[in-house]
């Protein structure tokens, strides 16, 4: 009867929803040296704020890594905002992945600078080194860490449901 059905709809969605988790997780798994290498990649882009050094270099690096996978890519110009000048200008970029299907929009929102190095680094700030599990360097927790996350999931989550509803930003 009805009451059966509704089980069964319901047992088969958890299931699908276990299925989609566990493909994501085996893409994601599948991408670790991945995410330690862009991880450091990022890492040793020196954009250091103030003044604002290498914003459009790590744009352009991230931009090399994202179109070609299918990500549509803007650079935006932070024109008239604090520290922008004409020696060290404040680029930004927006890539942009459409899905399948119409939906909302899920954006990751990161930053690429970094603040000074400061005293007492025992590893290059800017080397991205790799000991024991940890990637060192500035920005490796704040935030290019994160940025390079946000980035293999979302590729991750792409391999995984490759006609998802909506679209996802970095």
């Amino acid at each position: 009867g009805p009451e059966r059905r509704l089980a069964l709809q319901n047992h088969l969605a958890h299931r699908c929803d276990i299925m989609t988790a566990t493909r994501i997780l085996s893409e994601i798994t599948a991408r670790r040296d991945d995410l330690i290498a862009l991880t450091q990649g990022l890492i040793r882009i020196p954009t250091l704020n103030p003044p604002g050094r290498n914003y459009r270099e790590i744009c352009d690096y991230l931009a090399a890594r994202l179109e070609p996978k299918g990500w549509k890519v803007e650079f935006l110009s932070a024109l008239g905002a604090p520290g922008d000048s004409e020696t060290y200008p404040r680029w930004n970029l927006l890539a942009r992945y459409e899905g399948g299907l119409p939906g909302d929009c899920v954006h990751f929102n990161s930053h690429h600078d970094v603040v000074e190095v400061g005293h007492g680094w025992t590893k290059d700030p800017f080397g991205g080194e790799l000991e024991d599990g940890k990637i060192y360097g500035r920005g490796a927790c704040d935030m290019k860490g994160g940025l390079a996350a946000s980035s293999i999931a979302a590729e991750a989550f792409i391999a995984a449901c490759p006609e998802f509803k909506g679209a996802i930003e970095i």
